[in-house]
């Protein structure tokens, strides 16, 4: 699900992001504002909030995309996320179908409702798998969550 970031989260991101770029002095002159104002940014009691070219500005010299990644993962919603879940539901409804196909053919004979019982496992697997290869086709490079 899409949202936004909540001021509180966005101050703990800039926080971090002050700390990235080697705490609130160096901050500040790479902004070219005063220590107080930079403390102001990151105090979720102080109502000033970082501007985006701010963010950008910092984010430039930390070398990571501490607020606008975290802004974009919000945006994207937990699917980017998703890829070792839907794997791991992937490779357990491939050991399912397995073992209904192993059940169906343990006596020798297949009957209808075996045969159905395989179907519906191929289903679920094929549904998965292509939930594996949807989640792998919107990987991005970058740092892993």
């Amino acid at each position: 699900m899409s949202r936004a970031l909540t001021p509180g989260e966005l101050k703990a991101l800039v926080r971090q992001l002050v700390t990235a770029v080697g705490g609130v002095e160096a901050a500040a002159v790479i902004l070219d504002v005063t220590h107080q104002w930079v403390s102001d940014l990151q105090n979720v009691n102080k109502p000033a909030q970082m501007t985006f070219l701010q963010v950008c500005a910092l984010e430039a010299v930390a070398g990571r995309d501490v607020v606008t990644g975290a802004a974009s993962r919000a945006i994207r919603g937990p699917e980017v996320d998703a890829i070792g879940s839907v794997a791991v539901q992937t490779v357990s409804g491939a050991a399912d179908l397995m073992a209904r196909v192993h059940a169906m053919d343990a006596d020798g004979k297949r009957d209808a409702g075996e045969i159905r019982d395989v179907q519906a496992a191929a289903q679920v697997h094929l549904r998965r798998a292509a939930e594996v290869v949807a989640a792998a086709s919107r990987l991005q490079p970058g740092e892993s969550q």
